[in-house]
C-alpha cells in the first residue's frame, strides 16, 4: 500500500521512540515524509540503565523504508536533556515542526512511593512536556505552524489507583489544554493522546493488573481490555493525522486510540449548578441547605 507523504518537509522530534508507541509514531511519521529525530535514552522498562541500541534501531528502520532520521540519546527527564534533544533536531534538520512526547517508564505512583519515585514520575511524564513545549512552541508560533502531541493515560481519570500517576497525567491534560488556548490562532495546535497499546511497559504491568482484579480495584472488563490490548501500530495514525494541515483546527483535545477504537474525551465543564439569588449579595450557603442541595441537585 502506498502511503501519501502528507508530512513532506516537516521535522518531528519523537521522545521514547526506541520502543512501543514512540517507535510506532516515529516510523509512521517517517513513512509520511517527515524528517524524524528519534530520541530514546535506552533504559529498561523501569527507567534503569541506558543504551543507544533502541533509538539506533528505529533510525535504521526509518532509513530502510526510505525515510530520513537521526538518533538522539538524551534523557528528557530533565530540562537540559530536553533542550539538548531540541538543539540536536535543529542542528540536523533546521527546525522543530512537530513534537510527540512519548517517553516513559514504570515508576511507583502509589501513596507509598518514595520521594525519588514521586519526582521521577513528575519529571518524566509531566515536566518533560513542559520543557519540550517551552523550547519549541514559541518558535513554532513565530513561523505560524506547529504541532505538540503529549501522551497521557487512563490513570488521569483516577479510576485505576496510582494517585501520583493520576495527578501527573491529569496535569499533562491541563498543561496541553492551556497551551492550546494560549496559542490558538497562531497555527500551533496542542493535543493529548491517551493510547491503549500492548507495549513492553504494558506487559510488565500484568502483575499489577492481576492484583487489582483480585482486590476488586479493577473489574473483569478492565482485565479483558488489558489482555486484548492491540499493538501500538494502531495508535500512530491519529498522531500523524493531527500533524497534518487538515487538523489545523483541532486543538486542546484528548484522543483515545486502541486498535480499531478511536475516541475523544469529554472536556472539563460544570455538570450541574445550584443558584441562590444574586451571588454578590446573598448570604453564604448554610450546611443544612447543602445537606439538601449537594445530593439532590449537584450529584443527582
Amino acid at each position: 500500500m502506498t502511503v501519501a507523504r502528507r508530512l513532506e518537509k516537516r521535522t518531528a522530534l519523537v521522545t521514547g521512540a526506541g520502543n512501543g508507541i514512540g517507535r510506532a509514531c516515529a516510523l509512521a511519521l517517517g513513512a509520511h515524509g517527515a524528517r524524524v529525530m528519534v530520541n530514546d535514552l535506552g533504559t529498561s522498562e523501569f527507567g534503569q540503565g541506558r543504551s543507544s541500541a533502541a533509538a539506533d534501531a528505529t533510525v535504521a528502520a526509518i532509513r530502510a523504508a526510505g525515510g530520513n532520521a537521526e538518533a538522539n540519546h538524551e534523557s528528557v527527564a530533565d530540562p537540559a536533556g530536553c533542550r539538548g534533544a531540541v538543539d540536536a533536531t535543529i542542528e540536523a534538520f533546521g527546525r522543530v515542526d512537530i513534537v510527540v512526547a512519548c517517553a516513559g517508564a514504570i515508576l511507583d505512583g502509589s501513596l507509598a512511593a518514595s520521594d525519588e519515585s514521586y519526582h521521577g514520575l513528575v519529571d518524566l511524564f509531566l515536566s518533560q512536556k513542559f520543557w519540550l513545549a517551552r523550547a519549541c512552541v514559541p518558535a513554532m508560533a513565530e513561523r505560524g505552524w506547529g504541532r505538540l502531541i503529549t501522551t497521557t493515560s487512563e490513570l488521569a481519570r483516577g479510576q485505576h489507583g496510582s494517585p501520583v500517576g493520576a495527578a501527573v497525567f491529569g496535569g499533562v491534560i491541563s498543561l496541553t489544554k492551556a497551551i492550546a488556548h494560549e496559542r490558538r490562532g497562531t497555527g500551533v495546535t496542542a493535543n493529548c493522546l491517551a493510547p491503549g497499546a500492548a507495549t513492553r511497559l504494558h506487559e510488565v504491568a500484568r502483575p499489577q493488573f492481576e492484583q487489582g482484579l483480585k482486590s476488586g480495584l479493577l473489574t473483569e472488563q478492565d482485565w479483558t481490555s488489558y489482555v486484548n490490548t492491540p499493538p501500538p501500530e494502531y495508535v500512530a495514525p491519529i498522531v500523524c493525522w493531527l500533524c497534518t494541515d487538515e487538523a489545523s483546527a483541532v486543538t486542546g483535545e484528548v484522543f483515545h486510540a486502541a486498535g480499531g477504537v478511536l475516541g475523544v474525551w469529554s472536556p472539563y465543564e460544570h455538570r450541574r449548578t445550584a443558584h441562590r439569588g444574586d451571588h454578590h449579595t446573598t448570604a453564604p450557603w448554610t450546611l443544612e441547605e447543602l445537606d439538601q442541595i449537594v445530593p439532590r441537585v449537584l450529584l443527582a
